[in-house]
Parts: structure tokens; C-alpha cells; sequence
């Protein structure tokens, strides 16, 4: 909650018990990192599968969030994080395709990640991106 100030507005019963609906359900995937020594909180990433669809033989998926504290960024964390939620939709019982919306700040970061901004659409500004595990590569 203290990553981002809008989370303050959802009343503290809501946030743990979301909180432990995500932890409790393989579904989700929340991974945290902790700064060496300190162990305070400074980084975190959470990853949805949604399941096929009626005639899909692969599952949808989404990152709704990744963020890392301003003050250790560039030091490996945010690749650390989409490593995980990546090996994560890797292994997920099918094949998945993993889309996210970055926020202007955080184009480069995916850029550098090897991804393509995919601009079409309603939020050009924030674009998309996608892993597709159906093809073994990165597309649009």
C-alpha cells in the first residue's frame, strides 16, 4: 500500500483480504523482493491467469502491476520480478499469452527487456505488451 498512494483510499480489510485471496490461489502470481541486509520491501509484481476461453486451447494472463521503489531502480529488481512472473506463465499448465500496459515512465524498461510497444489502441501513451508462450517468442 505505501508503493502507491491511491491504494490508501481501499480500507486496510479489503487490501489483506485481497491480499490473501491472491497468495491463497495458484491463479496469481505475486512475487516481492527485499533489499539485501534491510529486508524492507522494494519491489513487487502481480500477475493474473485467467484461464482458457470457451474454445481455447491456451490461457490469457495479465500483469497488472510492477513496481519497484524509485530509489533502488536500475539495480536488477524490475528484470528480477518479470523474470519470475515470466518463468511463472511459462509453467502454467497451458500454453499462455501474457499482455500489460506499461505507464509512459516505464516504456524503456520493457524496450530493454526486448519487447515491442504496441501503440493501436485506446491508450497510446501507455502501450501494450506481449509474451506469447504459444510461439516460444515476444509479439505485439
Amino acid at each position: 500500500m505505501a508503493f502507491t498512494p491511491g491504494a490508501q483510499e481501499v480500507p486496510p480489510e479489503v487490501f489483506h483480504s485481497r491480499f490473501a485471496r491472491f497468495v491463497a490461489d495458484a491463479s496469481w502470481c505475486l512475487p516481492v523482493a527485499h533489499a539485501q541486509g534491510s529486508g524492507s520491501l522494494i519491489g513487487y509484481g502481480l500477475a493474473q491467469d485467467f484461464g482458457p476461453g470457451l474454445r481455447a486451447t491456451y490461457t490469457t494472463g495479465r500483469v497488472h502491476d510492477l513496481f519497484v521503489d524509485p530509489d533502488t531502480r536500475l539495480g536488477g529488481t524490475g528484470r528480477a520480478l518479470m523474470d519470475f512472473i515470466f518463468d511463472w506463465s511459462r509453467a502454467r499448465p497451458q500454453p499462455m499469452i501474457l499482455d500489460w500496459q506499461a505507464s509512459p515512465s516505464a516504456i524503456g524498461f520493457y524496450e530493454a527487456l526486448g519487447f515491442t510497444a504496441d501503440r493501436v489502441g485506446d491508450f497510446p501513451k501507455c502501450p501494450g505488451f506481449t509474451l506469447d508462450h504459444r510461439v516460444g517468442h515476444r509479439v505485439r
